[in-house]
């Protein structure tokens, strides 16, 4: 890590990630009548500050939420992170089926709400790997065996020629489905298996991770970009989003905020010391510091960030000085630090989802949003020695 960083500096850096946890505190829904309300323990997935109005989270705002809650709660042992991680995780087994009527979904997690009939498994995966968290830290046994229950979903409907599963549906008919055009991102779903591999040492958890990691690297160019699609010439061009999109010729196809798909090339460099992984996470390493920073979307840098001090970790190389250059203008000065409002102040603003604004107007800088909150606390805890960004780190927490 580079000699600019000082104990002050690591120590500021800390104080910033630990506001990012109270956001999450301080916005968490529910609380008016609690035990009336069904959005209890419900994180937001964006704020806008200009009016108050907000959008109530799905299941990957509650994976994420409770990445930096077990976090803080890990590094400070004060109860209210605790506590906002268990409303959480209530919230996430709200979604979780485990009835056992339904046979090839069991285990899966519903997108939304409780009523939802579909679940994404890139979504989901996000909120068991933060179940797997949460377990970490207190060691209460009912969140390994819900996380290991979406693991086993996924194991069961694993498929060497289809891999990974990309949807449940529930009812009036229930059916898992597979990706049809082969999104590199959706390999993401394979994070928490690798999680519970790390906590079991179950060597069935860790074949999917191999399979993932894999396709990931097929889906990479020389230079060391990686495309959205493994071929995704042979699909109409993506429009622009939060993950790719942007750019000229080819490069609209290169993906910008990658959902940690370095999680599972850096796994698979753990697990087998193959030199092909930790050669394409160097590549891709590379990539990013000649290419950026992106100035958009703005949720590009702080993930950027992360992978190359994870990159960097494993590969025994230093990145931070690119880090460290950008930090400023790219993600600390989007923290909000002097609003009044308890459901701005320690977020990260940025929404990139509807480009240029969101769903109620304004500019991008209006909204205080899960997914910049997130990816910039998993920044500022690896920056400050302490911690590692939880689900979203090959590491997970210390």
């Amino acid at each position: 890590m580079s000699t600019r960083l000082s104990a002050r500096d690591r120590t500021a850096y800390l104080h910033r990630a630990i506001k990012a946890a109270d956001w999450y505190v301080n916005t968490q829904l529910g609380h008016h009548r609690p035990d009336w309300n069904a959005d209890r323990g419900r994180f937001l997935y964006y704020y806008f500050m200009p009016d108050g109005r907000y959008v109530p989270g799905i299941n990957w705002t509650q994976g994420r939420a409770l990445f930096v809650l077990t976090e803080a709660y890990r590094l400070t042992s004060q109860k209210k992170y605790r506590e906002a991680a268990e409303l959480g995780a209530a919230y996430v087994a709200a979604l979780q089926v485990l009835d056992p009527h339904f046979k090839k979904t069991v285990g899966a997690i519903k997108e939304t709400t409780p009523q939802a009939n579909v679940g994404g498994m890139l979504d989901g995966a996000q909120a068991a790997s933060g179940l797997l968290m949460l377990e970490k830290v207190t060691r209460d046994p009912r969140y390994l065996r819900r996380g290991r229950a979406f693991c086993d979903y996924l194991l069961r409907n694993f498929s060497p020629h289809k891999g990974l599963p990309w949807l449940a549906r529930f009812e009036p008919v229930e059916e898992v489905e597979y990706d049809k055009k082969g999104h590199c991102m959706a390999q993401c779903t394979a994070i928490p298996l690798w999680h519970l591999y790390r906590r079991t040492g179950d060597p069935r958890y860790l074949k999917p991770v191999l399979w993932a990691a894999d396709f990931i690297l097929r889906c990479q160019r020389d230079d060391g970009a990686i495309y959205y699609l493994q071929d995704p010439h042979a699909f109409p061009k993506p429009k622009m989003n939060h993950h790719e999109g942007r750019g000229t010729g080819d490069d609209i196809y290169v993906i910008r905020n990658d959902d940690a798909i370095m999680v599972v090339v850096l796994a698979a460099h753990l697990a087998t010391r193959s030199p092909k992984y930790i050669d394409a996470a160097v590549r891709y390493a590379d990539w990013i510091v000649k290419n950026g920073p992106l100035a958009r979307p703005l949720c590009a840098f702080p993930i950027q960030c992360n992978n190359l001090l994870d990159i960097g970790r494993v590969a025994g190389q230093d990145y931070s000085e690119w880090v460290l250059d950008n930090l400023q203008d790219h993600l600390l000065d989007l923290q909000v630090l002097k609003s009044s409002d308890p459901k701005a102040h320690g977020g990260f603003r940025g929404e990139d989802e509807e480009n240029e604004g969101g769903i109620f107007g304004g500019t991008s800088y209006d909204y205080v949003t899960n997914r910049m909150t997130c990816y910039s606390a998993g920044t500022l805890f690896r920056l400050s020695g302490k911690g590692t960004g939880a689900g979203f780190s090959v590491f997970g927490l210390k």
